[in-house]
């Protein structure tokens, strides 16, 4: 499904959309350091590595309609 998400209809996406989607992402990708920051190289336990996972599966699906909508909005350069 490029270029396609449940969460964003990319082709529709306005430049609001585009930067609040951004914020989204930078807010998954912050939860997901403060994870990591939080075992500071220990052992994590099985229910925090299962919530990084899906949140970095949230972030992967968040970047890649956004990364489009970019492309679309800019035209490759």
């Amino acid at each position: 499904m490029v270029g396609e998400s449940r969460l964003i209809p990319q082709a529709d996406m306005s430049a609001r959309q585009i930067i609040d989607t951004s914020y989204d992402l930078l807010a998954v990708l912050q939860l997901i350091k403060s994870l990591a920051d939080a075992h500071n190289g220990g052992d994590m336990p099985v229910d925090d590595v299962a919530a990084t996972a899906r949140a970095m599966a949230l972030a992967i699906q968040l970047h890649a309609p956004l990364h489009d909508a970019l492309e679309t909005h800019e035209g490759a350069k």
